[in-house]
């Protein structure tokens, strides 16, 4: 099975995350939670990467990447929600590697079958969680959470469920979609 690196992102110290209609903390951690307990049910083995306590922003960052390169990881996945303008809506997910690229598009199309306007795949060589990581890595901007239409929208439950199908191809078999 594989080992998934989790990372809620956001969450320690220096770093609450953004905050518009909802908080950015509170959408991480209702779909994380319930995203390692999927992959757990499907047999994987899963490690959170979220810092109880850092000293900086960039400390936080680099015990995310430690935890999950100590770990020898397979796949690292950093849960994000995007805020911008209030106009902006939709779902994209950052990569660097052509595996890290196709696990995103993956990602992108079941979280779009929701309903979230599908932004694509963007380049993840600017992002320290996605470079500083050993392995396959992927950070995920689920929806804007300063967009009425997304937050409308939004279900942890359905979001955990998407990302995880599309991580695997796969739900426990007593989890249904919709």
């Amino acid at each position: 099975m594989t080992l998934y690196a989790i990372d809620l992102g956001h969450g320690c110290d220096y770093d609450g995350g953004a905050i518009a209609i909802k908080k950015e903390e509170d959408f991480i951690n209702s779909v994380g939670l319930l995203l390692i307990k999927r992959l757990m049910q499907l047999g994987h083995e899963v490690i959170a990467c979220r810092p109880s306590k850092a000293s900086s922003l960039n400390n936080s960052l680099q015990q995310r990447c430690d935890r999950a390169n100590n770990a020898k990881a397979d796949i690292f996945v950093s849960l994000h929600a995007n805020c911008f303008n209030t106009k902006a809506y939709g779902t994209e997910v950052f990569a660097m590697s052509p595996r890290g690229e196709k696990i995103a598009r993956d990602i992108c199309r079941e979280i779009s079958l929701l309903g979230f306007f599908n932004r694509g795949v963007k380049s993840g060589s600017h992002l320290y969680v996605v470079k500083n990581t050993n392995m396959v890595a992927v950070l995920v901007e689920m929806c804007f959470i300063d967009s009425a239409r997304d937050v409308a929208l939004f279900d942890a439950k359905y979001m955990a469920d998407a990302i995880c199908l599309g991580l695997t191809g796969r739900l426990p078999v007593d989890e249904k979609v919709f």
